[in-house]
């Protein structure tokens, strides 16, 4: 629609009996960067603005910097720099990214670095690990390593939040939540046996109104266990689900916290909250709100406090395709990139990797207050 009809058109309706209205126009997201060959799945950033995204590595040759900063001319570069984005197929990489998934920073501008050690999605066992990067200095911190104790062979860390101490993270391969003590850098892995973790293979799904089927007609299941995942502001509830849901399940951070909850007392502690829909990511506001990257209507749909959902914005559908993990920026930005995740080998139709170059990086602005 242009902006000439846009604007003329309220002056049309206006006069119209209801029934004939026309429905409100869903924003559309705004583009704020480009990847001309390289795919990216997520994106954070700092409090004074600073952009970073994640790079993940899909095969053994080509190089990716894993982690970059998207500076104010749109370029993208290598973060914090040197070995740590140099890593090569073979090298120990404990001091390396080796195949990262996902970057998150925090209030205090501590980027924590989420690196499953996957290559083309498939982990190198034993080398998952947590790296966190104090924005202020670009200096890496500390490293946590997540042994096969945690994180057993085929196990995908995700993501991570991050409260008072402990990071959050979700196992989306195999379906488990792991609970990392910051101080102390104890980990144990939770929930491995809860069904409400896992895909649901009878699920039908859809990415911009087409059916979410591999070459074998089936639903992909890569990562499609619990993914998203979010710490409400306060601090007091997880919240989590698998990608494709159907439900929206939450847990006291005090529970998790406690290493000596057991499992069957976590399961029976899990709340229903509602239908979640088919995303890939969700950031929750002060104001008790959720906004999901809905994979199924390519944007963003917003859970409002009273559990009902609107779309607050979409595509354009030839570019936003399979909106990935956001994250809020100042003046009431939510930040995401288009990660064309079903336009991979694995994971399309034809069996044939199907992705088109640039990915687009995209921010929204959210509703009047709900930042604040």
């Amino acid at each position: 629609m242009g902006i000439g009809l846009s604007l003329l058109l309220p002056l049309l309706t206006a006069g119209l009996p209801g029934p004939l209205r026309s429905a409100p126009q869903i924003p559309e997201a705004t583009v704020v960067a480009k990847s001309v060959d390289l795919p990216w799945n997520g994106v954070t950033v700092s409090t004074t603005g600073r952009l970073f995204a994640s790079l993940p590595r899909q095969n053994n040759t080509k190089a990716t910097p894993s982690v970059a900063e998207i500076l104010p001319d749109g370029k993208l570069r290598a973060y914090p720099g040197g070995h740590w984005n140099n890593y090569k197929l073979g090298e120990p990489g404990n001091d390396q990214f080796v195949g990262i998934n996902s970057v998150v920073s925090d209030a205090n501008d501590q980027l924590w670095v989420v690196d499953p050690a996957g290559v083309g999605g498939k982990p190198i066992k034993g080398k998952a690990k947590l790296v966190r990067i104090d924005i202020k200095t670009n200096a890496v911190k500390r490293i946590y390593p997540l042994g096969v104790s945690v994180i057993p062979e085929g196990g995908f860390i995700n993501d991570v939040r991050v409260s008072q101490g402990f990071a959050f993270l979700p196992d989306s391969s195999l379906g488990a939540l792991i609970v990392l003590n910051l101080e102390t850098g104890q980990a144990r892995r939770v929930l491995a046996h809860d069904d409400r973790l896992r895909s649901d293979q009878s699920l039908k799904l859809t990415v911009n109104g087409k059916l979410y089927l591999n070459a074998k007609g089936k639903l992909p299941n890569g990562n499609m266990s619990v993914n998203p995942v979010e710490v409400s502001p306060d601090g007091r509830y997880f919240y989590f689900q698998p990608s494709g849901g159907p439900r929206l399940l939450r847990l006291p951070t005090a529970l998790l916290k406690d290493f000596k909850v057991t499992d069957q007392q976590l399961s029976a502690a899990i709340e229903d909250m509602g239908p979640g829909p088919f995303n890939a990511g969700m950031t929750m506001t002060k104001d008790g709100s959720i906004y999901f990257s809905d994979i199924e209507k390519g944007g963003i749909t917003r859970r409002k406090p009273d559990g009902s959902f609107e779309l607050i914005a979409q595509g354009p559908s030839s570019i936003l395709v399979w909106p990935d993990a956001s994250r809020l920026g100042s003046g009431g930005y939510l930040y995401f990139p288009s990660s064309q995740i079903n336009r991979f080998a694995g994971n399309s139709p034809t069996g044939k990797l199907e992705i088109q170059y640039p990915f687009h990086m995209f921010r929204v602005k959210l509703p009047a207050g709900a930042d604040s």
